[in-house]
């Protein structure tokens, strides 16, 4: 049986990282620097691996927020506050970070940076949930 291609770095595709013992760099958090630290690189591509507090969560963890926002939003709309959040906003909101590289590679990305993008992705579908609303079911 052959053995599956390994995919090789270029910009349509995502890349299967092999690390390589890291140079000292700056640890980040929210994009302040820190104290500095070792970060292994990818050799193929040479994409810094994020090591610092600012760690990057899985699409799922965004999934999980989006439903609890979606209950608040119910809770809202029983109340006479907002509408709720409909099945095809959500359907949208999850296909479009699927399709955003920050939600799949998580080698190199910052947490914050892919709580900014949620938050877009959020608001271009329902620009009428403040940002502060969504930042709080973050958590």
């Amino acid at each position: 049986m052959d053995e599956p291609q390994r995919r090789e770095c270029d910009t349509s595709d995502i890349c299967l990282h092999r690390s390589i013992d890291g140079d000292w760099l700056p640890l980040l958090r929210k994009k302040r620097k820190m104290t500095l630290a070792p970060h292994p690189y990818c050799g193929k591509c040479g994409l810094v691996r994020n090591v610092g507090p600012d760690r990057p969560k899985k699409i799922g963890f965004y999934v999980d927020k989006l439903s609890e926002l979606e209950r608040y939003l119910e809770n809202e709309d029983s109340k006479g506050g907002k509408n709720k959040l409909t099945e095809a906003q959500k359907r949208l909101i999850v296909k479009e970070m699927e399709d955003q590289e920050v939600f799949i590679d998580l080698y190199g990305v910052m947490a914050s940076t892919q709580k900014e993008k949620f938050i877009d992705i959020v608001r271009k579908y329902r620009p009428d949930i403040e940002e502060k609303v969504i930042e709080y079911h973050l958590g």
